[in-house]
C-alpha cells in the first residue's frame, strides 16, 4: 500500500522540558508523537532508548513537560526544519544532540540520490567541516577510539579472525579480506572463473 502523504499544513513545533534543559522537536501528529516519546523513556529496547533526551529525562527522576510551542503550516519539510532549528536555537534547546536539519528522513528528501548530490555539490565543504571537526576535537576523537577499541578489542580480533569464502573459492580471514583480493591469486582465480 503506498504511503499516505504528510500533510504539512498540520505541523506543530513542540518542547520537551526536563528541569532546565530543553529539547525542541517537530510533528504533524502531536497526540502520537506524544507517546512516542514516552515510549522512548521507558523501553529499554528501542534505539532511541540512549538518546540525549531520554537519558536525562530518566537522570532527572522522570520529570518532563511536553507542550506545543506553535503551530507552523507550511509546504514541505525543509521549511518545517528551518523553522524548528531556528526555535531550537532561539530557546538554547540544549537536548537536541543534532541541529533540526539533519533530522530529515530520506523518504521525505527523495531518498539516498538526494544525499548523494547534496555530498557531490558541497564536498568541498563537508570536507572542510570535517577536518575542522577533526582539528578542534583530537583529543577527545582520541580519548573515544581508545576507549572503544579497548572496551571492544575482543569482539575486534573475534570478528577479523573468523574465516570466511571468497567469491573466488579461496577460504581466508575476514580482515584479510580485502587485502585478498588485491592479490594476483585472486584475480587470476576470478579471471578463469
Amino acid at each position: 500500500m503506498p504511503k499516505k502523504p504528510i500533510d504539512f499544513s498540520k505541523n506543530i513545533i513542540y518542547t520537551i522540558r526536563s528541569r532546565k534543559s530543553i529539547y525542541v522537536g517537530s510533528t504533524t501528529d502531536y497526540v502520537k508523537r506524544k507517546s512516542a516519546h514516552k515510549g522512548n523513556i521507558y523501553n529499554e529496547h528501542c534505539k532511541e532508548y540512549n538518546y540525549k533526551l531520554y537519558k536525562t529525562i530518566r537522570e532527572n527522576d522522570y520529570e518532563w513537560d511536553i507542550q506545543p510551542y506553535s503551530k507552523y503550516p507550511c509546504n514541505d519539510v525543509v521549511e518545517l526544519k528551518i523553522e524548528e532549528e531556528r526555535i531550537r536555537q532561539l530557546l538554547k534547546a540544549d537536548l537536541n544532540s543534532n541541529c533540526c536539519g539533519t533530522g530529515l528522513n530520506h523518504s521525505e528528501l527523495g531518498g539516498k540520490a538526494y544525499y548523494k548530490q547534496y555530498y557531490t555539490d558541497n564536498k568541498v565543504k563537508l570536507l572542510e567541516q570535517h577536518k575542522q571537526y577533526r582539528t578542534d576535537n583530537k583529543d577527545k576523537i582520541l580519548e573515544h577510539n581508545k576507549q572503544y577499541y579497548t572496551d571492544n578489542k575482543d569482539k575486534i580480533a573475534e570478528k577479523t579472525k573468523q574465516k570466511v569464502t571468497c567469491e573466488c573459492g579461496c577460504i581466508i580471514r575476514k580482515g584479510d579480506l580485502s587485502k585478498h583480493k588485491k592479490t594476483k591469486k585472486h584475480l587470476k582465480l576470478m579471471e578463469n572463473k
